[in-house]
C-alpha cells in the first residue's frame, strides 16, 4: 500500500511541477516597434502645436496584454520640459487615449480611460503628437519608456524604451530686421485691422510662477481675511491654483467640503486682490477619480450653483481654439462631479463661459 501511495505522490509532484513549468511559459511578451509611418527626423517650428512625432506599435505574444498606463518620455534628461503637451491616440479609431501632463501620481504616466487589452498575436499602434513649450531647444526623441499594468503579473518587455526619430527644436529665435529704403509716400487705402484674440492668459497679466507669489501648487487661497492691506475690499471666494497660473473656484462651501485633504478653511491662505487677479479663473474640469477623459465646462447659474457641460470637441480643435486649453483643466472628484446638474454639450471651447464675480 505504501508503495502505491509513494508512486501516487511522485506522479502528483511531477504533474504539479510540469503544470507550474508550463504556466511559467505563458508569461506574455510586450514588443514595441516603430511603425513604418512614424515621422521622419525633422525640425519643428517655434511653438508648433500637434506635431506628429512617433507611431509606436505594441504587439502581444505568448498571452494577452493588459495595460493601464503609458510612461511618456524622451531620450534626453529633462527633455519633457520642451513640451507643453504630448497626446497619445489609438490609430484604429483616432481616439485620444490620454495626454501629458495629467496630474496623476507621476506627471509623465498617462492613464487611458479604461484598461487596454491586446490579444495574443495582435497589435495596436499609437500616434504621439506634441505641442512645444516656448523655450523648446535642442534635439530630442519622444516615445514610451515603460508601461503600468492593472494586474501584478508584468509581461516580458522587448524594444523598451522606444523613441521616434530626432526632432530638432527651434530654441529662442530672435529675428534681426533687414534695413529697407524709405519709400516715397503715396496715398493708399487704410487696411482693415486683423481681429486680435482677447483671450486673457496669466502671462498677459504678469504671472511668472507660484513661487514668485509666495505660493505652492495645492495651496487654497482667498482675498479675504485680516492680512489684507488696509482699505482693500475682500472677496470670500476660495480658489486653488495650478503651476501655469490658472485657478479654479470652489463654487460653495459644500463643494469645498468634498476635499478634506486640503485642510479646510483654516488652511486657506490670504492673498491680496492683485495676487488673486493675476491668476485667471478656469471653469474646465475632469473627473480624475474615475479617470474619465471627458472635460467639462461649468456654467454658473447663481451665486452658489452651476451646471456642467461636456466640451464635445476634439483635443486638436480645443488647442486650436485655445492653446492653453489643457493647462486650464482641473481634477475634481466624484462627489463634486455628481453634485452638479448636467446640461447640453458644448461643441466648442469658446462656449465655456468665463467666471466673473
Amino acid at each position: 500500500m505504501n508503495k502505491y501511495i509513494t508512486v501516487f505522490l511522485l506522479s502528483a509532484g511531477l504533474f504539479i511541477g510540469a503544470f507550474l513549468y508550463a504556466s511559467a511559459q505563458y508569461v506574455p511578451t510586450l514588443t514595441a516597434t516603430l511603425h513604418s509611418e512614424t515621422s521622419v527626423a525633422k525640425s519643428i517650428a517655434v511653438e508648433a502645436q500637434y506635431v506628429e512625432v512617433a507611431r509606436i506599435t505594441i504587439t502581444a505574444s505568448g498571452g494577452d496584454l493588459y495595460i493601464n498606463g503609458f510612461y511618456v518620455n524622451t531620450d534626453v534628461q529633462g527633455g519633457l520640459s520642451n513640451f507643453s503637451n504630448i497626446f497619445i491616440y489609438d490609430t484604429s479609431d483616432s481616439s485620444l487615449v490620454g495626454y501629458y501632463p495629467n496630474r496623476s501620481e507621476d506627471p509623465n504616466l498617462v492613464h487611458p480611460s479604461s484598461n487596454i487589452i491586446i490579444g495574443s498575436g495582435f497589435s495596436k499602434t499609437y500616434l504621439l503628437k506634441a505641442s512645444l513649450a516656448p523655450s523648446a531647444a535642442g534635439n530630442v526623441r519622444i516615445g514610451f519608456s515603460g508601461f503600468s499594468y492593472p494586474t501584478q503579473t508584468s509581461p516580458a518587455l522587448s524594444g523598451i524604451p522606444i523613441y521616434g526619430n530626432v526632432m530638432t527644436l527651434p530654441g529662442i529665435v530672435i529675428s534681426t530686421p533687414t534695413p529697407v529704403p524709405t519709400p516715397i509716400p503715396t496715398l493708399v487705402a487704410t487696411p482693415t485691422p486683423t481681429p486680435v484674440s482677447n483671450r486673457v492668459t496669466p502671462s498677459s497679466l504678469g504671472f511668472t510662477s507660484l513661487l514668485a507669489l509666495g505660493l505652492s501648487e495645492g495651496d487654497t487661497i482667498s482675498a479675504v481675511g485680516s492680512n489684507l492691506p488696509a482699505g482693500e475690499a475682500g472677496d470670500p471666494d476660495i480658489y486653488i491654483a495650478n503651476e501655469w497660473g490658472y485657478k479654479r473656484l470652489f463654487l460653495n462651501p459644500v463643494i469645498f467640503g468634498f476635499y478634506g485633504h486640503l485642510g479646510g478653511f483654516s488652511k486657506v491662505k490670504t492673498v491680496t486682490s492683485a495676487t488673486r487677479s493675476i491668476m485667471v479663473t478656469s471653469g474646465l474640469f475632469r473627473n480624475c477619480e474615475t479617470n474619465d477623459p471627458k472635460i467639462y465646462g461649468v456654467e454658473t447659474t447663481g451665486e452658489d450653483s452651476g451646471i456642467l457641460h461636456w466640451v464635445n470637441t476634439t483635443g486638436e480643435q480645443a488647442v486650436t481654439d485655445d492653446p492653453d486649453f489643457f493647462k486650464k483643466v482641473f481634477c475634481i472628484n466624484s462627489n463634486e462631479f455628481n453634485w452638479y446638474q448636467k446640461g447640453p454639450d458644448y461643441t466648442s471651447v469658446n462656449q465655456v463661459p468665463p467666471y466673473f464675480r
